[in-house]
């Protein structure tokens, strides 16, 4: 029998291939980027769409074949091959979805894979209904099923390439050139099987029920084009979905990381927190490492800085100290910040006791340094506590208990130090708790006591008044200096009834002195920030005069430059209701602060204390000598008294006496002496002076 190929259908064909081919292409890379149930169905309904495509290929192929009479086909068999060319797209997929590319692995595959290949299409064949019956080309024969078996190999390489792992694919040019090497080989294997085949003479249809050429065509074409578009249309929403879902768990996954630092990082210097220091301590606990120290630094008044400048000032210079501890300590070590002005470093490495010295050392050392924050300059420094592990503790939280308290004796020993943990030291923790409960006491019993220094005439030597100093000897905590108790009165809201103990009982002084002794003793005491800021405290100045009997004129109140700069418009017009009262008003410290004396000028003040970090080093020092010439002689200018404190020598008397000085307090004349000591003591010099 002639036979001629109609090129429409062969062409038609061909584009079947090439989709199956994609089809397939796809499939097999939905199955290797799913797991469980999905992978299921994606391996059941790749089966079919791609069966349905070779099937397909392979029918709309012998319908391109144009004999010289209709052919009908048998539908059983018809069916068997079409159940054969599913089969076999299973078991490919099957052998593409997990595993990789081996030798082995291959040969098998392709193999089996073009095995089901020949069996639908020679079964397909055999369906054709016909006298006689077909026969083939033996070379020919073996010839198309290498091709199948060949066809296979490339298929399944191709899908391996295609697909390496999941979720990765190749671009669209380099697949479409895939599906075609694949579409030319399943055409190749089919048209060399029908090459093949040997027609017998006179062949013309049986007259037994079956599928005309022209329904079989349309049926073939429409059907599994559409379940292939269809399938790939899928397969392609479905990548959608999966790379947005990837997109959407990256953003997450991003979301995450970020939600940790934030979690796990300070806010305003980026160093690590607490929460991050703590589970790096547990790290190396649960690593078995073999010792590491922990530090506690503490920046030293530093509530000055942001009451005096503002709190913007304040986190600059929180900044810059972050950044300090970052350069002085080793790579190898964690900063973290703690708290508002609190920091802490993990010193990791196994560390003995001289590095950990020589790391505090740096730390205290870089920190007292000036910081240059805007236009000024701002003086700090740090107290640093040390514990090692394992010598002071081995578990987590009394090795931060511990560095804690040992920062605290470093406090108590007078700041801008450190100090390594010992037994005998309680966290700062737990002695501010002991600290409120004992002072609420000690201002209920009158637990507390005040010192009087004498101030003195420089050119008289005699004693023009004394300033009243609060004293705290506690049976539980000991001594409690003013540079602790203050700054924690303030904290703990016990600075109100704290000051005005100390302004009752240094005015009742001074007025039971006139009264025993016929002299005025002017009284000079310390006012707080929040002390001016209280509302009442001009009530209350007026309230204890009046009850105590003292004058107002012989009551000074000594204030900070810091406590003028926080709200001067406020502090202006207090200071103007206490002149108004009669109460002198003086500047402490003056020198520390952040103001100046054309900024003072406007408040109505009647003398400034010269602080004695001048003083110092006034004799010695042209820095410091000049700085005390200028106040002095301003101050005269401005027609305000001054006062030099800390004068301890012969030298520093003479300094002062040769500037014209009015006033001085120091050792050189007395310390602060409780009530009796002082009175012996100016009895003593009154006697010496008759």
């Amino acid at each position: 029998m002639d036979a001629q190929y109609h090129p429409g259908l062969v062409a038609l064909s061909l584009g079947v291939a090439f989709i199956a081919s994609l089809t397939a292409l796809d499939m097999a890379g939905r199955l290797r980027a799913t797991k469980g149930i999905a992978s299921h169905l994606w391996l059941t309904g790749g089966a079919f769409s791609m069966g349905v495509g070779i099937w397909s290929m392979h029918f709309i192929g012998m319908l391109a074949m144009d004999m010289s009479t209709h052919v009908m086909y048998d539908i059983p068999l018809t069916l068997v091959s079409f159940l054969a060319a599913i089969l076999t797209s299973g078991l490919a997929l099957a052998v593409v979805r997990n595993g990789s590319p081996t030798a082995g692995r291959l040969a098998v595959g392709a193999l089996l894979m073009g095995a089901g290949v020949c069996i639908m299409h020679y079964v397909g064949m055999e369906a054709m209904q016909m006298h006689g019956e077909l026969s083939y080309d033996p070379l020919i024969f073996a010839c198309s099923v290498l091709i199948a078996v060949g066809a296979s190999a490339a298929a399944l390489w191709l899908v391996f390439s295609l697909n390496p792992v999941a979720n990765q694919r190749p671009s669209f040019w380099f697949r479409v050139a895939a599906g075609m090497v694949m579409a030319v080989g399943i055409a190749g294997m089919h048209y060399t099987g029908m090459a093949a085949t040997i027609y017998p003479e006179g062949m013309h249809i049986m007259p037994v029920d079956g599928l005309s050429p022209g329904r079989l065509a349309v049926s073939v074409a429409s059907v599994s084009v559409s379940i292939m578009l269809s399938a790939l249309v899928l397969s392609i929403y479905d990548t959608h979905l999966t790379s947005k879902n990837a997109q959407l768990a990256a953003s997450l996954s991003d979301a995450n990381r970020e939600l940790k630092s934030m979690v796990y990082r300070d806010s305003l210097t980026t160093l690590p927190n607490r929460l991050h220091f703590e589970e790096k301590i547990e790290e190396l606990l649960q690593q078995g490492s073999d010792s590491f120290s922990v530090f506690f630094v503490d920046l030293d008044h530093f509530k000055n800085v942001n009451d005096s400048l503002g709190h913007h000032v304040g986190d600059l210079l929180i900044r810059q100290s972050a950044d300090r501890l970052r350069a002085a300590v080793r790579e190898t070590d964690l900063v973290a910040r703690v708290g508002g002005d609190e920091f802490m470093v993990l010193i990791q490495g196994n560390p003995s006791r001289k590095v950990a010295e020589s790391l505090a050392f740096r730390i205290v050392e870089s920190l007292q340094q000036p910081f240059q924050i805007e236009d000024m300059l701002v003086h700090v420094s740090s107290s640093v506590g040390v514990s090692m592990y394992p010598d002071h503790a081995a578990q987590k939280h009394e090795l931060m208990i511990y560095a804690d308290a040992a920062m605290y004796a470093a406090k108590k020993s007078g700041r801008n130090n450190y100090v390594f943990y010992q037994e005998n030291m309680t966290s700062g923790t737990e002695r501010r708790s002991k600290m409120d409960e004992r002072l609420r006491l000690a201002l209920l019993n009158d637990g507390l006591s005040l010192a009087y220094q004498p101030k003195v005439e420089v050119s008289s030597g005699k004693v023009t008044g004394v300033e009243a100093l609060v004293r705290w000897q506690d049976d539980v905590l000991g001594t409690v200096t003013p540079d602790e108790l203050i700054p924690f009165a303030e904290d703990s809201n016990l600075i109100l009834p704290l000051g005005e103990w100390v302004l009752r009982k240094a005015c009742q002084f001074s007025a039971n002195w006139e009264k025993e002794f016929g002299v005025a003793l002017p009284i000079a005491v310390n006012i707080s920030a929040l002390q001016l800021s209280h509302r009442g405290f001009v009530e209350s100045v007026k309230l204890i005069l009046e009850e105590t009997g003292l004058a107002a004129n012989r009551l000074e109140l000594e204030l900070t430059e810091s406590t003028l700069v926080k709200d001067p418009k406020y502090a202006q017009g207090v200071m103007s209701a206490l002149r108004d009262a009669g109460v002198s008003l003086s500047i402490d410290d003056f020198g520390t602060g952040y103001s100046n004396l054309a900024q003072l000028r406007r408040f109505p003040i009647d003398r400034l204390k010269i602080d004695k970090s001048f003083m110092s080093e006034a004799v010695f020092n042209d820095q410091d000598a000049a700085i005390v010439k200028s106040v002095i002689a301003l101050a005269k200018i401005l027609n305000l008294k001054v006062t030099t404190e800390g004068i301890e020598t012969e030298e520093q008397l003479e300094f002062i006496r040769s500037l014209n000085g009015q006033e001085y307090q120091g050792y050189y004349y007395s310390k602060a002496l409780p009530a009796d000591e002082l009175k012996t003591l100016l009895l003593k010099k009154l006697a010496q002076a008759s």
